[in-house]
């Protein structure tokens, strides 16, 4: 299905897939096969695409964000940060604020910069530090977790009127994040190091309740089960790293 896949999406019998060398595939399955109906391009590197409703949110090039119709990939409006020089898009996140469906990148720069999808027009910023690599969101407290090429991960709140302000700041063991996701229920926060640790901390408070070494190398991402898995009977964390390895957690549940 391709080289270096960053991202996958699917919806009713579709597939799609995002390249780090920039290719976007739309794939039909017929059968035990998969057939492309669809290509287009995207900006080159590691930020993943996300999936919003029916529009497919990928980085491009020149500091812009794609729109893109799930089912045919038409371009359906192009995000522009309305500031130069931000570098490429590191990471998007799905933001919501009221009954505005927004969507948030984070810049190698340091900037994060907040569109509203209604209007497809910036409506929010911040200022962070440099080589953003991740967001995550939460959308009953309004606080956003960014990582970075440092040993640092920074909280920061969005209000009503998309105000955007940095609020707290917690240091981990050794630099770089490569991930931080935010559990659906609002209990923990983990992060994913370069160093092959996962932080668990208390979304709460901020406090950090376990490092997990099972990994080797650099976590790539980690993922919730929507549902409870019958032979835990609970939900589930799974992380992924660059060792090949994939962990299966059943944490503080």
């Amino acid at each position: 299905m391709g080289k270096s896949i960053q991202a996958i999406h699917t919806f009713d019998y579709k597939v799609l897939t995002q390249e780090k060398e920039g290719s976007v595939k739309l794939w039909s399955v017929r059968k035990s096969s998969y057939e492309v109906e669809k290509e287009t391009t995207c900006g080159i590197g590691f930020c993943k695409s996300i999936l919003i409703n029916e529009a497919l949110i990928v980085p491009q090039e020149n500091s812009c964000v794609d729109v893109l119709q799930v089912t045919d990939l038409t371009k359906i409006k192009q995000l522009n940060p309305g500031r130069e020089n931000l570098g490429q898009v590191m990471a998007l996140q799905k933001v919501t604020i009221g009954n505005s469906c927004c969507v948030m990148a984070a810049y190698e720069t340091g900037d994060v910069v907040l569109w509203d999808l209604n209007t497809f027009q910036p409506c929010g910023h911040i200022k962070l530090q440099e080589h953003l690599t991740s967001l995550t969101f939460d959308p009953y407290t309004k606080r956003a977790v960014c990582g970075a090429a440092s040993n640092m991960l920074q909280v920061f709140t969005i209000d009503s009127s998309y105000q955007m302000a940095l609020k707290a700041e917690v240091s981990i063991t050794n630099e770089g994040c490569n991930i931080v996701k935010l559990r659906p229920d609002g209990k923990v926060l983990v992060s994913g190091g370069w160093d092959g640790r996962l932080r668990v901390f208390s979304w709460r408070t901020l406090r950090i309740l376990a490092v997990l070494a099972e990994h080797k190398n650099t976590i790539m991402d980690i993922q919730y089960s929507p549902h409870p898995v019958n032979y835990w009977k609970s939900n589930i964390m799974a992380a992924c790293g660059g060792d090949g390895v994939i962990s299966l957690w059943n944490l503080y549940n």
